[in-house]
């Protein structure tokens, strides 16, 4: 491309970005707004007590999900440790101060399950290349600076895996099977994929393995067979997964962006061919500069490096990195948000959780309400169908519980695997609209309580969402149930209520949920139809409120169960039931 043809692609987004800031102003329904945890002694962990580990992650990740954050890249393989458990390679010594020192906990499994409780997706954010920073070598056997020291080498007082070694390459890959395999991720994130520079000493496998070709084009394939075999086998193993990476920002110097160093000629990154070749589904380059014209080699235009690279993205998708750890950057946090938007990125990453926090004042504006992830088509463009039997009680504290069954199977068989709770004060809840999405909460849950509703009076409807995006119709005879219920609003709220259990089915582990408007004695239990044998589970006195009951379900033989609770003189049942 000639400099008078990007000087007229930087014009036109320009316009671009001009005439469509009020249309992108609001928050869009679908869009991907992701956050960097760091564990490389970054953002987490900030002890090495197991139970603050625990407790200060969950507070990051409610406060993510509080801002409307749907993505969590959580750093799994710094460098060359883990904070999974892996047959391969040592548990990271930020846990314990041992390097290799079980914890007694997992913290990937942890994360993903506190990611998807609360609607967000969790990708596993794996440093591919970059091994081990400054300081005194890792002594553990199993690092991979120990166990295969002939692979690694020495550039500027970090350690790098030299990419030109097959078995280097196979070794990598199978940790990234080993963590797809074990554990329910949404995604795999590949950082450091590249070589440090070009003065890498890779002369050994060069000479053994290049078969004459020109080292710069060597060293590019060596990074894109990694890249296309880690992707082959994934995605026959899990099609849905989602599998990106986070390049260097500035992947040829262009107009507004000049650079020494670049992703194509220094680091040896072909990342637009990975997306033009289907072996990537998304990036998230690294554009940590601010807005504006080019003064140095160090401040590149941000909007002209999303454009040239939302420009060159092959209809895959394209989370603009923002660095966040920038002062300047920070200045211009809604701005750049916009600018992503206005460009028709699919979303942005911010780097990193610490840095975002101290502005997330800022967010506000921008990520006014939730927003659900993005399509991807190429994967899957097939439906799931929408849930069934939507209906909505009022608890004894006018807590409007929202309730609803799993549908069958589309045609391709796919479940749901998110359902998204909307709320409209409008008869008919327009599900295309971003400000009507009340929750996304995982498919495991059949019920949603809406606690914000402050005397209003809404309407409700329910969809289901799979794992690539895709989500069904609006159920419309389920919505119209869902507004005769909601007669309710108008009556005094009784002073017990019973929720349906949980999972429905009955299943050996099952939760029964009741809530009281004032302290009474309590009698719950459940009652065999066919038997008419009863069991009773809680016979005490308990205050007002929302109480679980945990019971082993095993105990019922399969058929129909009545749950019955009683409280004071009143008396609600639900019919259950266990299934063979």
């Amino acid at each position: 491309m000639s400099r008078f043809d990007t000087a007229l692609c930087n014009i036109y987004f320009l316009i671009l970005l001009v005439f469509s800031s009020i249309s992108y102003s609001q928050s869009p329904k679908s869009e991907v707004r992701a956050v960097w945890i760091s564990t490389a002694g970054g953002d987490w962990p900030k002890s090495t007590v197991m139970e603050e580990q625990q407790r200060s992650l969950i507070e990051m990740f409610d406060v993510l999900h509080n801002n409307h954050f749907n993505t969590i890249f959580f750093q799994v393989r710094p460098r060359g440790n883990t904070y999974y458990q892996s047959a391969v390679e040592p548990w990271s010594s930020q846990l314990t101060r041992v390097l290799g020192k079980d914890p007694g906990w997992d913290p990937l499994a942890f994360a993903i399950e506190e990611a998807h409780k609360r609607g967000m997706e969790l990708h596993a954010w794996f440093n591919v290349a970059k091994v081990w920073g400054g300081g005194d070598l890792p002594k553990h056997p199993q690092h991979i600076i120990q166990s295969h020291r002939d692979w690694v080498k020495r550039v500027d007082g970090e350690w790098w895996v030299d990419m030109g070694i097959p078995d280097a390459r196979t070794y990598t890959e199978n940790l990234v099977k080993e963590i797809a395999q074990n554990y329910d991720i949404d995604g795999i994130q590949f950082d450091f994929l590249r070589y440090p520079n070009g003065k890498f000493d890779d002369w050994f496998s060069f000479s053994t393995w290049s078969d004459g070709m020109d080292r710069s084009e060597w060293r590019r394939k060596n990074i894109t067979t990694f890249v296309r075999d880690c992707y082959t086998q994934l995605i026959h193993a899990k099609p849905w997964l989602k599998i990106g990476s986070a390049p260097v920002g500035i992947y040829h110097s262009i107009n507004g962006a000049q650079s020494s160093f670049t992703g194509f000629e220094s680091a040896f990154q072909e990342s637009r061919a990975w997306m033009r070749d289907s072996i990537q589904d998304y990036v998230a380059p690294q554009l940590y500069w601010s807005l504006g014209e080019q003064h140095n080699p160090n401040d590149p235009d941000f909007a002209a490096l999303c454009s040239d690279w939302i420009r060159e993205s092959y209809g895959r998708h394209v989370y603009a990195g923002i660095g966040i750890y920038r002062d300047n950057v920070r200045r211009e946090t809604k701005e750049q948000v916009e600018t992503t938007r206005s460009l028709q990125a699919q979303g942005e990453a911010f780097f990193r959780y610490e840095n975002l926090f101290s502005v997330m004042d800022q967010l506000g504006g921008v990520y006014q309400t939730p927003s659900l992830f993005p399509s991807m088509a190429w994967k899957d463009s097939i439906q799931p169908f929408a849930p069934t039997d939507i209906s909505v009680e009022i608890s004894p504290t006018n807590i409007a519980i929202i309730h609803w069954k799993e549908p069958s199977p589309a045609s391709d068989s796919g479940k749901p695997f998110w359902y998204v709770v909307y709320r409209s004060q409008d008869q008919a809840v327009d599900t295309r609209k971003a400000e009507n999405i009340l929750a996304v909460v995982p498919a495991s849950q059949h019920f949603y309580r809406d606690g914000t509703s402050n005397g209003k009076k809404y309407f409700y409807t329910v969809t289901s969402l799979d794992r690539c995006g895709n989500e069904s119709t609006n159920n419309e005879k389920s919505t119209a149930e869902v507004l005769l219920l909601l007669s309710r609003y108008s009556k005094p709220a009784v002073s017990v209520f019973l929720a349906q259990n949980f999972p429905d089915p009955f299943k050996d582990t099952t939760f029964i949920s009741f809530e009281l408007g004032q302290r009474s004695m309590v009698t719950l239990s459940c009652k065999i139809v066919e038997t008419q044998k009863e069991t009773v589970l809680v016979n005490e006195m308990k205050n007002p409120g929302l109480h679980i009951v945990a019971i082993n379900g095993a105990q019922f033989p399969f058929g129909k169960i009545e749950v019955q609770v009683k409280a004071g003189d009143q008396v609600v049942t639900k019919m259950a039931e266990k299934k063979e």
